[in-house]
């Protein structure tokens, strides 16, 4: 099942959720009409120092990230002052203009992400190591650690 795509009136957000709660999130952001920008290596090795510098900049904590040739995993948790919907504004904006310095046209990303923010009973590591094994599941290496798009920036998952 592919993603949904929405109209510009239908927000995917939740009405009443606190998105500057420090409780956990996990996002899952696609490509533009599912394109497979994200199997360029030198594109997603600056989008990597890219989501460090963001990520340190604001203060977020990324527990896990995998980027996958058409769509982004992030598992994070807002900090003041950068909640999470405005935590992944800014990384879409400034990774964009890093696609398009790179040699891309067009849009880099689909409009909206989807979210999932972890409940009291959802262990971050479980999730994390979900995650990390999304090149697995997709056939596209044996070993997590042998896909080089995914890690954390908190924890050391070698």
């Amino acid at each position: 099942m592919g993603y949904k795509s929405f109209g510009k009136r239908r927000s995917l957000r939740l009405k009443h959720y606190d998105y500057s709660s420090p409780r956990p999130i996990h996002v899952i952001i696609g490509t533009y009409r599912r394109r497979p920008y994200l199997a360029n290596r030198l594109l997603v090795e600056k989008l990597v120092s890219l989501l460090r510098a963001v990520a340190e900049e604001y203060g977020v904590r990324v527990y896990a990230y995998c980027f996958m040739p058409d769509h982004l995993h992030l598992l994070f948790s807002p900090a003041v002052g950068c909640d999470a919907v405005r935590f992944v504004q800014l990384l879409k904006g400034k990774s964009t203009r890093v696609f398009w310095a790179s040699g891309g046209k067009g849009k880099l990303w689909q409009r909206g992400f989807y979210d999932h923010i972890l409940r009291k009973e959802e262990r971050l590591e479980e999730v994390a190591r979900y995650i990390l094994n999304n090149p697995v599941r997709k056939g596209l290496v044996r070993k997590a650690s042998d896909y080089p798009y995914g890690g954390s920036l908190v924890f050391d998952i070698r």
